[in-house]
């Protein structure tokens, strides 16, 4: 599931349930909703950061400093990794509070949201979801987003040694697929079969599935 902006804030980000609170005036008008999502999905898949930005707040983006930059640069990355097809829907709803509440244990929203926007698609077998949370300021709809907290950004940094040594890991293993299991693997992933290429890794190379997942997943820029 792709994330809205955060993908390293992002586990918290999705897997949003759908049932909220908030009052329906307080969700942008479909014409809005509908404009949000398509300058969100063109910018994202276009992987143009400065203007996935542009959609958000700026109190948001104030987040954003020299010293937290590495943090959002690389969940940015991890948020624009997959394209979103032209075929996509949107649903605007009310926030739930519940996983507001669960989303600033990693960091505090600088404008409280109102609603949030869910882009769900599907390309082949897989399925993709990215939810934005959304505020509006002096009439204008704004996609929104947590500052991460000091904790949050502690854990990152110090986690940053680990990630690295892992990513070389998934690389060097995807790098070391040989034919004809790695023209059967990308097959698959051009057709958006990546459960079942993460499937038949596993079974392949006798690697565990979150392992095989991450391998799975540095394949697909080869496959692109």
């Amino acid at each position: 599931m792709k994330t809205a902006i955060l993908k390293a804030i992002g586990a918290c980000v999705m897997g949003l349930a759908l049932a909220g609170g908030a009052p329906a005036q307080d969700q942008p008008p479909p014409v809005e909703a509908k404009a949000l999502a398509e300058h969100y999905v063109a910018a994202s898949n276009a992987k143009d950061k400065a203007r996935v930005l542009s959609l958000f707040h700026p109190k948001s983006v104030a987040c954003i400093t020299p010293e937290t930059k590495d943090f959002y640069d690389g969940a940015m990355e991890v948020s624009m990794r997959d394209a979103i097809p032209a075929d996509y829907k949107f649903t605007v709803m009310p926030v739930n509070q519940e996983n507001l509440n669960a989303i600033e244990s990693v960091g505090r929203f600088p404008v409280t949201p109102t609603s949030e926007m869910h882009i769900d698609y599907q390309q082949g077998d897989d399925s993709g979801s990215v939810v934005l949370w959304l505020a509006r300021e002096n009439g204008r709809w704004f996609a929104d987003q947590p500052c991460a907290s000091e904790q949050t950004l502690k854990q990152f940094r110090d986690g940053a040694a680990a990630r690295k040594e892992a990513e070389a890991r998934y690389q060097a293993l995807a790098d070391g697929i040989k034919d004809p299991l790695r023209s059967e693997l990308i097959a698959m992933l051009h057709k958006h079969e990546t459960g079942s290429a993460t499937d038949r890794y596993h079974e392949a190379s006798g690697q565990d599935m979150k392992t095989s997942m991450f391998v799975i997943n540095e394949l697909k820029a080869e496959a692109k």
